[in-house]
């Protein structure tokens, strides 16, 4: 069926998305995870050079592409996807909670103080958040097109299953919910977050027109685990250009390239269903 999606980027934000990739859900560094055997014990995976991205197999086997893959970023093509079901709808039990902000070397992540304060369920599953950070450009595309920035929401449930909520971030009005989070940004690397004096509600942060697409794939850092599940709004919401640049400024480009669909399935979730 053929979605029509509202991901209608502006020339200022395609340029914004030119000038400027998941990070595990654990709340420490992902540069943190064991590397596989032949890499080096102090080698950290980045995101350019002789550690990146075509290289990342050394940090963790999934990484390397082979035909049973289903890995993560994927471009997404409307035009292809079938129809889900009311079940695969997610449904929201956000509240405005406490978060400690943290750079950890790879991106800019906001950590609950309380993980359990924030939860979705879907298929009758919850799942609580476990953190937030962003990626520029953003990882998936749709329909042909790359938003300035992609913001990943990571959850996590109880039997260890992760689903992610993936939202495109586009230049206009600025985002009133992550205003103190792009203002907090730093260079510094820390393993330590830095508690935010206001709350976030994460209900802020993803689009009101719910329309998405689900599928099943992987973390977009190594190790690159798979059996994630992803749900990827197709609508963006904005934040101005000096928020985007807040964060570009630091980490300019940390985006995994898109990865071979295979014999993946896309699921339309209507925002009505």
């Amino acid at each position: 069926m053929k979605i029509r999606p509202a991901l209608a980027l502006s020339t200022a934000a395609l340029a914004i998305g030119a000038l400027a990739g998941c990070a595990p859900a654990a709340t420490t560094p992902a540069a943190s995870a064991s590397p596989s055997p032949g890499a080096s014990a102090d080698a950290e995976w980045s995101y350019r050079g002789s550690n990146g991205p075509e290289h990342w197999g050394k940090f963790g086997a999934a990484c390397e592409n082979v035909d049973s893959s289903h890995e993560s970023p994927i471009a997404i093509d409307t035009s292809t996807v079938q129809m889900g079901t009311a079940a695969q709808k997610v449904v929201t039990h956000y509240a405005p909670a406490a978060f400690d902000i943290e750079n950890n070397g790879h991106t800019i992540e906001a950590i609950p103080e309380d993980p359990r304060s924030n939860s979705i369920e879907v298929n009758g599953k919850t799942y609580e958040l476990q953190q937030f950070h962003l990626h520029a450009s953003s990882e998936h595309t749709i329909d042909g097109r790359t938003a300035p920035a992609e913001l990943h929401l990571v959850h996590k449930a109880e039997d260890g299953s992760m689903l992610v909520l993936g939202v495109m971030l586009q230049a206009g009005p600025a985002s009133t919910a992550l205003d103190e989070f792009f203002s907090s940004i730093t260079t510094t690397v820390s393993e330590k977050g830095t508690p935010l004096s206001h709350k976030i509600d994460p209900s802020a942060l993803i689009p009101a027109d719910g329309m998405s697409v689900q599928y099943d794939g992987s973390l977009t850092t190594p190790p690159c685990t798979e059996g994630v599940r992803w749900n990827v709004y197709l609508t963006p919401v904005t934040v101005s250009a000096e928020e985007l640049a807040a964060f570009t400024d630091v980490y300019p480009d940390n985006h995994r390239p898109e990865q071979p669909l295979h014999d993946r399935t896309l699921t339309e979730i209507p925002s009505g269903v």
